[in-house]
């Protein structure tokens, strides 16, 4: 079923909680990460407004996705607040994928380019 809707079956078990053996029943609802009809993955609209230090709009997305991605630690809890923890998260991933919002190697802000790529890595085919 992931193949024919382009999501691997890793994520299809990581999604929906599935472990070790793997077994999905008959008539059991699944959820299927980002996908269009196409079956091509398109992330969610960046959020105008999203800076450090913020709490509106939510930095929930964003932390969600930080830690499927494994650049924010599972145990943080999301916040609304793009507080430091999430900052320090935001800054490695564009030190890693060279996206400086800013010009500064350590920058913690997550721009238009670093959200779909983010959200591409953590939820796409």
């Amino acid at each position: 079923m992931g193949k024919k809707l382009g999501v691997s079956w890793e994520r299809l078990a990581q999604i929906n909680k599935i472990t070790a053996p793997y077994v999905i029943k008959a008539g059991q609802k699944l959820t299927i990460p980002g996908t269009t009809a196409g079956g091509t993955y398109t992330p969610p609209p960046f959020p105008n407004g999203l800076a450090p230090g913020r709490s509106s709009p939510s930095a929930k997305s964003l932390q969600k996705a930080l830690k499927d991605t494994g650049w924010l630690d599972r145990s943080v809890p999301l916040s609304d607040n793009y507080g430091p923890q999430t900052q320090k998260a935001v800054a490695g991933f564009n030190r890693k994928h060279n996206l400086f919002t800013t010009g500064r190697p350590n920058d913690p802000s997550i721009g238009r380019r670093g959200w779909d790529l983010l959200h591409r890595l953590a939820y796409g085919n």
